[in-house]
């Protein structure tokens, strides 16, 4: 397993498995050379990331003793001189001590299934330095039932979760029986040997403090102007590889990760609202002819002179678009009919009264009828037809 960051608390950049056959004798010399071959493609994986390893951590069970000290021996051989021995026990309570606020809880029962053998690790991180406690069992699935149920029925001391690693065959069943026997949510997760991996990987992060220093020294001296062309992801952290499987982590991150991954929703729906404006953008048009109008007259006042002429022109194109807006304008045409009291004017000149009265006479008109000079005005009118 390869693991990103200098304390081994980063994402799985790389991981593998491969079956192991105890026995000792060749068998072991074949494991411990496979192992080898796996921890240098970890070592040349850490390099395509423009990274190095810090540190090497392996762990084992107890039928697999002779096979880890060949390794260890292996890898010093190899060139490594980072390789860290973790005790399977202590891999076991470093990570339950990374697991416990994984999953929301201060105290939690962590339990690793292997065959019939079952370790579980209670982790109290209610104070500032989580303290372990640390059971080892026989009986496999059933052992491990009765055992978590006695521990709720008559200890003082009850985690708020459990969380239990093991064999895909064994977990379905194991956890329909453990829900219903006791009063706190139950977590699991395949992975044994994975979770175990991870586990060392911290422990040898954590038991290798004192190499930081001389190895950051080393790095800073020899590369220091690749340092900046680094991404922004991988600055300041080494890669760390644990001979042994896969891991919990990866695991456990991928059950929690899908509460940290909200839908969105998709941004074409605005694109097709910018697409349907332009329709109203045709009504436009209609209101510029009624603004014409009102624009000749505000470009009218800067000629005056000139304007008024042509203010005259503009009427004629109104009285065709409204002819009912006309009649009220006819009124104004009324000082025509203003020129009838100059036609009375001409009988005043008469200069020839004598000539008036000859003719009154002529028609049978009395001369006391003299005020009819009001009908000459309309007798210069019947000759005409």
């Amino acid at each position: 397993m390869l693991v990103e960051g200098r304390h081994a608390d980063g994402a799985i950049v790389d991981h593998g498995d491969f079956a192991v056959r105890t026995g000792g004798g060749i068998r072991a010399a074949n494991t411990s050379e496979q192992a080898t071959a796996a921890v240098l493609e970890a070592q040349a994986a850490a390099a395509r990331h423009d990274q190095r390893l810090h540190v090497v951590g392996v762990t084992w069970t107890d039928d697999a003793a002779a096979e880890a000290a060949l390794l260890l021996e292996s890898l010093t051989e190899a060139g490594f001189d980072n390789v860290v021995p973790i005790r399977l026990v202590e891999a076991a309570e470093t990570l339950a001590r990374g697991v416990a606020p994984v999953v929301g809880y201060d105290t939690a029962a962590v339990c690793l299934l292997q065959g019939e053998s079952t370790t579980v690790v209670m982790v109290d991180g209610s104070e500032d330095e989580a303290k372990t406690a640390v059971k080892q069992l026989d009986g496999g699935a059933d052992r491990l039932t009765a055992w978590l149920t006695a521990m709720f029925d008559r200890s003082t001391w009850q985690p708020g979760g459990v969380v239990v690693v093991g064999p895909d065959h064994d977990l379905d069943a194991l956890s329909w029986q453990l829900e219903k026997a006791l009063p706190v949510p139950v977590f699991t997760q395949s992975g044994t040997p994975l979770a175990l991996a991870r586990g060392a990987a911290l422990a040898s992060a954590q038991n290798t403090d004192f190499t930081d220093a001389p190895l950051v020294e080393s790095i800073d001296a020899v590369t220091p102007a690749p340092a900046p062309a680094r991404p922004r992801g991988y600055a300041g952290a080494l890669t760390m590889l644990v001979a042994g499987a896969v891991t919990l982590v990866a695991s456990v991150s991928l059950a929690i990760g899908p509460r940290l991954l909200p839908d969105k929703p998709a941004g074409p729906v605005k694109q097709a609202v910018h697409k349907t404006a332009p329709a109203p953008v045709a009504k436009a048009p209609t209101p510029p002819p009624a603004k014409v109008p009102t624009s000749a007259p505000h470009a009218a006042p800067q000629p005056e002179p000139t304007q008024e002429p042509t203010v005259a022109a503009a009427p004629a194109e109104p009285q065709t678009v409204v002819s009912a807006e006309q009649p009220v304008n006819v009124p104004a045409a009324e000082p025509v009919p203003a020129p009838p009291p100059p036609a009375a004017p001409p009988p005043e000149p008469d200069p020839h009264p004598l000539l008036t009265k000859l003719l009154n006479r002529l028609h049978g008109v009395p001369d006391d009828a003299a005020p009819a000079p009001a009908p000459p005005p309309p007798n210069p009118g019947a000759p005409a037809p």
